[in-house]
């Protein structure tokens, strides 16, 4: 082969590197196969304490999208717990014709608690990240409060007439809000044993989806342990219980180191 040969073969081989396309960082393998959904907690919105998660997770070469949910601060649950279901499925679609060939539901409080919902009704995740669970009403105070609402609006439902409005107290990380909603709206979220109440979503999941469950050690709902919803999930090798410092709010900000390091070990 002769010198100028040598060098249009050189030329060729160079050319041809440089033209390979970089890979942008949401396509990096394999976080980039993976998409994550994340909810927001009540009253809350996409951009707030969980900003910090989902900038890490997008650093990370993972897809992510943090849809407004009913429960959001401006929405005040403008749509019952099925069509929120609806939504993250949505959400979840969205990720997948972007290229995500695996879904993750992750959540902080009323969004961790919507994203064991959604799991309860939708197999085939590869994993799901609950962080400081919240909304209870299958508990204390929560549930005492809004007792005499949850029957009325179940009798308001059996007639027919789940339009019919619903004046309850709700609570938020210690506070309280009257707030009115449709019956059949309020009793979606509400009832004690309905779709909301955690520990019956928890026992739903089939099969086996490896679950992370932080907590913040101050947080108030911690002190239930892991007995109260993770010990009822079907038992998945890759499932994790994690307390962290901080309290609820804090979780997700305090959480962001182990949610990188469970989803990179996450079973392809």
């Amino acid at each position: 082969m002769n010198r100028f040969r040598l060098c249009v073969l050189a030329l060729l081989i160079v050319f041809g590197f440089c033209a390979e396309p970089s890979q942008a960082a949401g396509d990096s393998a394999p976080a980039g196969r993976i998409g994550v959904v994340l909810l927001h907690g009540k009253r809350g919105a996409p951009d707030r304490h969980l900003a910090d998660l989902a900038a890490a997770l997008r650093a990370a070469g993972y897809r992510v999208v943090t849809p407004e949910m009913p429960w959001s601060r401006r929405r005040l649950y403008d749509a019952d717990h099925a069509a929120a279901m609806r939504e993250i499925a949505a959400a979840a679609e969205a990720l997948r014709r972007e290229g995500a060939a695996g879904i993750v539901i992750a959540g902080h409080s009323m969004g961790a608690n919507a994203a064991l919902g959604y799991a309860a009704g939708h197999p085939g995740l590869l994993g799901l990240i609950c962080l400081a669970p919240g909304h209870s009403p299958d508990l204390g105070r929560q549930r005492e409060l809004v007792a005499p609402e949850v029957a009325r609006a179940r009798a308001l439902v059996a007639e027919g007439t789940a339009d019919a409005a619903i004046r309850f107290t709700d609570l938020n990380s210690g506070r309280s809000y009257d707030t009115v909603l449709p019956a059949g709206v309020f009793l979606s979220y509400f009832d004690p044993e309905g779709p909301a109440a955690m520990p019956r979503s928890a026992a739903r999941i089939t099969p086996a989806v490896p679950v992370l469950w932080v907590v913040g050690k101050d947080d108030p709902l911690s002190r239930m342990g892991p007995g109260y919803v993770f010990d009822k999930l079907p038992a998945h090798p890759a499932s994790r219980y994690l307390e962290v410092p901080g309290g609820h709010i804090d979780v997700p900000r305090a959480a962001v180191p182990a949610v990188l390091d469970w989803l990179k070990a996450l079973p392809e």
